[in-house]
């Protein structure tokens, strides 16, 4: 398990990596909007961390997630300039950071979520596998409601925000990225992930979820 000084390191770096990307985005309404979901996972992880605290690959993973949707909210997702560069370069119909982004939210949150239904709800770990990317799909889904939410709710949000780049079909290809995250990461963590539980269960900090 990370130490104290670890667990900080890493939630200085979110808040240091939002400070500076905070500075003259693109357009201030989205980047607004595109703060809410890594100000939540800070804050969760911050204050979560009395009762549960991940292993090291969660946390990490968890942050990078962050960082992935900071860099978007700076620039905007269908306007990040190194994948505009690869969208002029190659010409690609449109610039693929919005994918990355999506495909990143099943990567990046699958070994948290799996961590959590299996120290928390005490699911096998095989089964813990299947509901973490089913709940992945979930969230995939409700992210595309969240963000039509968002710009019914808000006019002044850009058609940047949705990131649609006249895709009628982008919704449902950002839904399928975060699946296929999720798959990649079942693929690539899953071993890893079960090693570092074992690791954390016989030092007795990983077995069961703390008292407050």
């Amino acid at each position: 398990m990370p130490s104290r000084t670890e667990r900080l390191i890493l939630l200085l770096a979110a808040v240091a990596a939002g400070v500076a990307l905070g500075i003259a985005p693109r357009s201030r309404a989205d980047w607004a909007a595109e703060l809410i979901m890594p100000a939540l996972m800070v804050a969760a992880c911050a204050v979560g961390s009395r009762w549960l605290v991940f292993t090291r690959l969660a946390y990490v993973l968890i942050l990078v997630h962050i960082l992935v949707q900071l860099w978007g909210g700076h620039f905007t997702y269908g306007r990040e300039p190194s994948f505009g560069w690869l969208q002029e370069r190659f010409g690609l119909l449109r610039n693929h950071y919005d994918r990355l982004a999506h495909f990143a939210l099943g990567f990046c949150l699958y070994v948290p979520i799996r961590e959590f239904i299996v120290r928390v709800a005490r699911v096998a770990r095989g089964w813990a596998c299947f509901f973490s990317i089913a709940v992945i799909s979930a969230v995939a889904g409700w992210w595309e409601l969240f963000e039509w939410g968002m710009v019914a709710a808000k006019p002044e949000l850009t058609a940047d925000y949705l990131g649609m780049q006249g895709d009628p079909w982008d919704a449902q290809q950002d839904m399928l990225q975060g699946v296929l995250g999720a798959l990649a990461a079942w693929a690539a963590f899953t071993w890893w992930h079960n090693r570092a539980l074992d690791r954390a269960a016989a030092t007795g900090q990983g077995s069961d979820v703390r008292s407050a």
